[in-house]
C-alpha cells in the first residue's frame, strides 16, 4: 500500500521527487532499449508510481498468452460492477530501439491514467455515441476508449488511429480478438499535420477522442489542425489531459484560434471522488495525473459556417 502524508510533508516530498523525474524516465527508456522485462505498471518510475484511478483495471489472461505466443493479454474491466470488459493486448516485453523512434510512442509502453479516465467517461455516457462516427487520435497501443465504444455503444463507425506503426498493429490484434457486434471498427496510421494522412479518415467524424497527447511542443499545432480536419461542422472533440505544467494551457491557446473551448474539472462524479481520495497520496500528483476534459466545437462566423 502507498504511504500517506499531508500538509508540508506532502509538499516537501513532492518537490524532492520532481528533481528525479527526468533521470528515472531515462532509466525506464534504458531498460526498454536493453530489452529487459518492462512491467506495464512500471511502479519504480516517478511518473508511473501512480498507475491508474482504479476505475478500469487489468486482469492478466495467461490462457491467451499461451494461445497467441509472446504477448501480454489483459481483461480491462470496470471495477464498480464488471459490466464492461474488453480483452487488450499489450506490446511484447521486448521493444527494439527502432520501434521507439519516430512519431510519439509513449502510448506503446503503458496505459496512462488519462486514457483510463477517457474510457470510463465514454462508458458513463454511452448514448452520446449512438449513431455517431467516432475517431480516436493518438490512441497508442490500446485505443482503450475507442475499443470500449466499439464494443458497448451503437456508434455508426469507429476509427482508431496512432502515428506509430507498432501501436496500430497491436490495436489490429485487439480488434480481431474482441467481439464488437454490429459496430464498424477499423484502425490505421494517422500522423498529425500530414494532410495525406487525413485521407485515411475518408469522411468527417462526429466525435474526436484524444487522451494525454498535449505535451509535445513541436506537434501541438498539428494536433489542433488534425482535429479541425477530421471533425464534422457540428461535431465535438473530447480531449482528456492533465495540466502538466503549462502544456494544457498552451494547447488551449492554440485551440481557441479555431474552436469554442470548454474546460471542465468536474465532469464525472466517480472520477472526481476518486481524485479527492487520491489527493493525500504521496504517489499522486494532480498536475500530471488528474485529467481535465476539454471540449472543442468549431467556431461559426455570422451563423454561416465554421471559420477556416
Amino acid at each position: 500500500m502507498s504511504s500517506l502524508c499531508n500538509g508540508s510533508q506532502l509538499t516537501s516530498q513532492k518537490d524532492s521527487s520532481r528533481n528525479e523525474n527526468a533521470r528515472r524516465r531515462w532509466k525506464l527508456l534504458a531498460r526498454v532499449l536493453q530489452k529487459r522485462d518492462c512491467d506495464w505498471i512500471i511502479k519504480d518510475v516517478s511518473v508511473r508510481r501512480f498507475s491508474h484511478f482504479g476505475l478500469i483495471v487489468p486482469c492478466p489472461l495467461p490462457e491467451l498468452d499461451l494461445q497467441y505466443g509472446e504477448s501480454l493479454w489483459f481483461a480491462y474491466s470496470t471495477v464498480a460492477n464488471g459490466k464492461f470488459s474488453v480483452n487488450i493486448k499489450h506490446i511484447s516485453k521486448k521493444i527494439s530501439a527502432n520501434d521507439l523512434m519516430g512519431f510519439n510512442n509513449t502510448g506503446n509502453i503503458c496505459v496512462w491514467p488519462s486514457e483510463e479516465v477517457l474510457a470510463y467517461y465514454c462508458l458513463s455516457n454511452l448514448n452520446m455515441f449512438s449513431g455517431k462516427s467516432v475517431i480516436e487520435l493518438g490512441g497508442g497501443m490500446t485505443s482503450l476508449a475507442g475499443v470500449m465504444i466499439a464494443k458497448y455503444t451503437t456508434a455508426l463507425r469507429v476509427f482508431l488511429t496512432d502515428g506509430n506503426v507498432l501501436s496500430v498493429n497491436n490495436v489490429q490484434h485487439i480488434i480481431n480478438h474482441n467481439n464488437f457486434g454490429s459496430s464498424i471498427v477499423t484502425c490505421a496510421v494517422l500522423e498529425w499535420g500530414v494532410r495525406m494522412s487525413y485521407e485515411n479518415a475518408q469522411n468527417k467524424y462526429d466525435i474526436v477522442l484524444c487522451a494525454d497527447c498535449l505535451f509535445f511542443d513541436d506537434v501541438r499545432k498539428d494536433l489542433v489542425d488534425t482535429i479541425w480536419a477530421v471533425l464534422n461542422e457540428n461535431g465535438v472533440g473530447l480531449v482528456m489531459a492533465p495540466k502538466r505544467g503549462d502544456t494544457l494551457e498552451k494547447f488551449l491557446e492554440e485551440a481557441k484560434k479555431k474552436f469554442h473551448c470548454t474546460l471542465d474539472h468536474y465532469y464525472n462524479e466517480q472520477v472526481w471522488n476518486r481524485h479527492l481520495e487520491l489527493k493525500n497520496n504521496c504517489e499522486y500528483d494532480e498536475d500530471i495525473h488528474y485529467p481535465l476534459l476539454l471540449q472543442l466545437r468549431k467556431i461559426y462566423t455570422n451563423g454561416i459556417g465554421p471559420e477556416c
